[in-house]
């Protein structure tokens, strides 16, 4: 998914990390998706990764890891707009308790990647864990042109460099509504990892370019965090919240955002994946399966 060429340092720091986790280790399973709810972020997290194969089926002792959260703004989290700082953490410690070697926490951001890297909440979480990293590529020159082969309104467009210095991608977008795509889930999310927003933007069918995306990044697994879900003026809100305690997980990009939008109702109307263009033209490419009544389903609350 990803080739290795050794480690492009973009500094950031390093900093003592703070205690792990210490509470309830949940058996692993082998179910397509999870639908977790529970009190504790932590240990909702844990327990929807273990439910589809625990991290160690994805991550091994050296990798490195690519985990791409949402922080396009440096909003709070009631706010809901941008990735729980507690479910990056628990991902990011449980990465490094399967051994990897360093996580590195990389997004293209909306907003100044200055006051992100500085004020964000999920910043300064980052900077309290040893070998984890903050990285903001926000210089074109950190980006490759990328053929895009089975592209149908985009066949190329501008990828971070910085895939190729991992051997794991860990999608982590928060769920949420958008004004330009119905909602911004993991496909969405992507296009943090490309230069080529705006482009994408004004092409004819934005829709189709994040399909087109989503057949050249590949995540190993997809964790959405449901924990809060901005349901209306997204992407940056402020708009509705919902507190829906919850984390998603699965291997297949596209089921996992086909079911996370039947989580809640979005603008106050009760939607479903086939509502959603991009997430329909991701299917219809073949890149994952939008019908998730055939999937093996893990639903429970911890």
């Amino acid at each position: 998914m990803i080739s290795r060429r050794g480690f492009i340092k973009s500094g950031a720091v390093t900093f003592v990390s703070g205690p792990f986790f210490t509470g309830l280790v949940y058996a692993e399973g082998k179910a397509d998706l999870a639908e977790i709810k529970g009190g504790s972020i932590e240990a909702t997290v844990r327990a929807a990764v273990a439910a589809v194969g625990g991290i160690g089926a994805f991550v091994k002792k050296g990798d490195q890891v690519i985990v791409k959260p949402n922080l396009s703004f440096a909003s709070s989290p009631d706010r809901a707009a941008t990735t729980n700082p507690e479910v990056l953490q628990a991902v990011i410690k449980l990465c490094l308790e399967a051994g990897a070697k360093k996580v590195l926490v990389v997004d293209h951001p909306l907003q100044d990647a200055e006051v992100i890297g500085t004020r964000a909440d999920v910043a300064q979480m980052v900077k309290q864990i040893k070998n984890a990293f903050l990285i903001l590529p926000t210089a074109e020159s950190l980006y490759e042109e990328t053929p895009i082969p089975r592209g149908k309104e985009m066949k190329s467009t501008k990828m971070a460099r910085i895939l190729k210095e991992a051997e794991v991608l860990i999608n982590l977008p928060v769920a949420k509504s958008h004004s330009a795509t119905g909602v911004s889930l993991g496909l969405k999310g992507n296009m943090g990892l490309n230069w080529d927003r705006k482009r994408m933007h004004e092409s004819s069918d934005l829709n189709q370019t994040i399909a087109d995306l989503g057949t050249i990044v590949k995540p190993n697994l997809t964790i959405v965090d449901a924990i809060r879900a901005l349901t209306t003026r997204g992407p940056q809100g402020p708009g509705k919240v919902a507190n829906l305690n919850t984390i998603l997980a699965g291997k297949d990009p596209v089921a996992v955002d086909a079911y996370a939008v039947s989580l809640t109702p979005w603008y106050n109307q009760k939607l479903t994946a086939k509502n959603v263009a991009h997430i329909v033209k991701a299917a219809e490419m073949g890149i994952g399966e939008i019908d998730t009544s055939k999937l093996d389903i893990v639903r429970k609350t911890v």
